[in-house]
């Protein structure tokens, strides 16, 4: 079962919002960009950073158009598509202001503001993908507009990581990354991008306690559950994943099976552009605290913390968005 509203599978249309605010835990605002479809909003539908969830299905064709008045790109990172639909502008799909007798790279004229690009491949391996714009990209990316992309096996089942792979009850995304608040009224990358100082820390653009509340980050199962936790570094400094002392399995690396299951570990180290699937098996009784520790490399410390919940309580958050209308995204939500 998701605990997230997804877009798909396979077929996306995605718009630019450069006038999103997210509110933190302290009750600052802070400004945000995002991809989104419709007028829905990004992540779960009820924040605007990270964005959306995309899914695909294994061996079909995906189609992703971004329609924007603003020079952007999808990038879609760790998928194994050609260049001109990985988004890696100027030689991919690039939607940005045509310049006169510039046209190296620039993929069948498909340069002009508004006029849609649409990124078409067949999806790859099973498992999951991150992606995000790649117009200047340090700043974009810090911004929000992340997000990521799951490819489902070939059957297109949601309780499979791939084909033959391991099973899962629950199903949870985190995202994990940080907001230098300085850099959200900043337009275009300059000397004030040089240096990445985070001062909030986050799990799926939510911080402080504001993570205990958010069913799509707080880990609730029954006993025995077994609990998968895509874990999807979208910042810039390597994250430490702890699930509160609680023993889990890793299963795969950046949309790939590990050649040996990681079992039994406490712990696990996510460097930005990583993803890790995790496995939970949920105990009785379990009552933990998970943290996610964002450190600096160059000093060897941490910058800060994001914590949240693992619980074994089936009922929790039960009365979530898995009962509400989601049509709107996906016709084929559980």
């Amino acid at each position: 079962m998701r605990t997230f509203e997804f877009l798909g599978p396979n077929i996306v249309s995605l718009g630019v919002v450069m006038s999103g605010m997210q509110q933190m835990d302290d009750g600052t605002n802070l400004g945000t960009w995002y991809f989104r479809e419709g007028s829905g909003l990004g992540f779960n539908n009820d924040r605007t950073v990270p964005c959306p969830v995309i899914e695909a299905v294994e061996g079909q064709t995906v189609s992703v158009t971004l329609a924007s008045n603003r020079p952007h790109t999808i990038h879609f990172h760790g998928l194994d598509v050609d260049q001109a639909n990985d988004g890696v502008g100027p030689t991919s799909g690039y939607v940005a202001a045509v310049v006169p007798g510039d046209d190296f790279g620039r993929v069948n004229g498909y340069t002009r503001l508004v006029s849609p690009f649409t990124y078409t491949f067949t999806a790859p391996h099973a498992g999951t993908y991150m992606y995000h714009c790649h117009v200047d990209t340090v700043l974009h990316i810090e911004r929000g507009m992340i997000g990521t992309v799951i490819v489902r096996p070939p059957d297109g089942s949601t309780d499979t990581v791939w084909n033959g792979g391991p099973t899962f009850d629950k199903e949870y995304v985190w995202h994990l990354h940080t907001f230098d608040s300085a850099w959200h009224s900043i337009q275009i990358s300059d000397s004030n991008t040089v240096r990445h100082s985070p001062d909030y820390f986050l799990i799926n653009g939510k911080d402080g306690n504001q993570i205990d509340a958010d069913p799509a980050s707080a880990i609730a199962a029954g006993a025995g559950d077994r609990v998968l936790i895509r874990a999807t570094n979208v910042g810039y400094q390597p994250a430490l994943v702890k699930l509160g002392g609680l023993a889990f399995d890793v299963v795969a690396s950046d949309g790939r099976p590990l050649a040996s299951t990681l079992a039994g570990v406490t712990e696990q180290w996510v460097a930005p552009g990583e993803r890790y699937d995790l496995i939970l098996t949920m105990p009785a009784s379990a009552n933990a605290t998970a943290m996610v520790e964002y450190w600096d490399p160059r000093i060897a410390n941490i910058l800060g913390t994001a914590t949240a919940p693992v619980v074994e309580d089936p009922t929790l958050f039960a009365d979530g968005f898995e009962t509400g209308n989601t049509s709107r995204w996906s016709n084929t939500v559980e």
